[in-house]
């Protein structure tokens, strides 16, 4: 979406606010008004932020790109044009761990532009980048894959932690084990000093 296009609350003639679809004055109806028209089976309604769940967007040639991801329950992440689905993941997705690879693409039916989304996590944060035809124009900034294919996460080497995050995890494992063995002997003690 791209400012200066006309308010969708139906009477209104001002123009819409950036990456929205409503001008200033209908900001706070923002959730009555549908992103695609009501007969696309695959237009979304936009709705309060969900804490499980992150978004990104950005405006290309007039149009909106959207995508969203949960970070809890399906773990599905979503792309998104002009509220219309265009890729989305597999339920099983979230259990890997991104590390700049393509996720989700498509192509622009009229223009022949790729649309692709990188994704990379870490233990802390899930980011996105979003690029056509190769150039990043939203999303977050970081390192991508050598890998340039989209990929699932059944692709060789997805998923594998890093070096940082094998270390995470080794310190991790070594503090349960560590408080599991001095339960298991604080519990033995008595029977050991009898």
């Amino acid at each position: 979406m791209a400012v200066g296009g006309p308010c969708s609350i139906e009477g209104c003639e001002r123009s819409r606010m950036y990456n929205s679809s409503v001008c200033y004055k209908h900001k706070a109806n923002v959730r009555d008004v549908w992103w695609a028209i009501e007969d696309d089976g695959n237009a979304v309604k936009p709705g309060s932020p969900n804490p499980s769940s992150q978004e990104w967007s950005a405006a290309y040639e007039g149009r909106e790109i959207r995508v969203t991801n949960e970070t809890y329950g399906k773990g599905v992440a979503r792309l998104y044009i002009d509220g219309e689905l265009r890729d989305e993941t597999d339920e099983g997705a979230s259990i890997s761990v991104p590390r700049g690879e393509i996720w989700l693409s498509t192509e622009l039916d009229d223009t022949g532009d790729t649309v692709d989304i990188r994704f990379r996590a870490n233990i802390f944060s899930v980011k996105a980048k979003i690029l056509v035809n190769k150039k990043q124009i939203g999303g977050d900034s970081f390192v991508n894959s050598p890998i340039n294919e989209k990929v699932d996460s059944s692709t060789p080497g997805v998923g594998e932690l890093g070096l940082v995050g094998k270390l995470v995890m080794s310190v991790f494992a070594y503090a349960i084990l560590t408080l599991v063995s001095g339960v298991i002997f604080v519990g033995l003690l008595p029977h050991i000093w009898v």
